[in-house]
């Protein structure tokens, strides 16, 4: 299964320690990586088919964008294909101008259902998979309750019934990481999500990863849905989680 990884700061940061030790850990997903970020506002996002890892070696894009990154939040997905064909259009995060705002989006999991879904606002029309449908059911959820400010209230519970309804409507197994530039989503309704604040050993940011284990020795808590909850989802700003919720 695809592992995942972000990074939130209150300021902006590279991962020259964690996004290293996130390609090794996740090495037995091997088709295709990307890493997304903000500069000056404006999501870019690098994407490769090729392994992020291989025979204790990183792949050159991968270490290079590890070493001189620098942003509030980055997003890094290492692949295991389950659809749509191993090249670089598939890797994920995804990035879309919408409502006056940049959005990155990975995910992790199954849900072939929702692949006859298309979007009402966004169509990422080169990407057959899940995973840029759940996207689009997304940002097609968000669009009509869509308020702008500091304020993430408004856009959390927005999401939070968006994912509700994606869940109902299209059973699947839902990792996912969401973000705008100023705040960062993560739903999980399997495995888990891994976090880590003021790490000695690698970025004091907060580190959030799906990689069983973590991504040093020190003590990472775990996040995952409670028994019959439909799943569970936060909202982190800076290094701080500041609304939580089980759906």
């Amino acid at each position: 299964m695809c592992d995942l990884f972000a990074l939130s700061a209150a300021t902006t940061y590279s991962a020259p320690r964690s996004l290293p030790i996130f390609a090794a850990r996740a090495s037995r997903n091997m088709d295709g990586w990307g890493i997304g970020f903000y500069k000056k506002s404006h999501a870019h996002v690098e994407k490769s088919a090729a392994r992020a890892y291989e025979q204790g070696r990183l792949h050159d894009g991968f270490q290079r964008l590890a070493r001189v990154i620098a942003s509030k939040f980055i997003i890094a997905h290492v692949r295991l294909r389950s659809s749509g064909p191993v090249d670089e259009c598939h890797s994920h995060p995804f990035a879309v101008r919408f409502e006056g705002e940049d959005w990155l989006f990975a995910h992790n999991g199954k849900a072939p259902a929702i692949e006859s879904y298309r979007g009402q606002r966004i169509r990422l029309e080169d990407v057959v998979s899940d995973s840029a449908r759940i996207f689009e059911f997304l940002l097609d959820g968000i669009g009509a309750v869509r308020k702008t400010g500091g304020d993430p209230y408004p856009l959390f519970v927005a999401i939070a019934g968006a994912s509700t309804r994606l869940i109902r409507e299209y059973p699947g197994t839902y990792n996912f990481l969401l973000t705008n530039g100023s705040v960062l989503f993560a739903f999980s309704n399997h495995r888990q999500f891994l976090l880590l604040k003021g790490s000695e050993n690698l970025e004091k940011a907060l580190l959030l990863t799906t990689v069983e284990q973590g991504l040093s020795g020190e003590n990472w808590v775990r996040f995952a849905k409670s028994a019959g909850s439909a799943g569970l989802l936060m909202a982190i700003a800076g290094s701080d989680i500041v609304l939580k919720e089980e759906l």
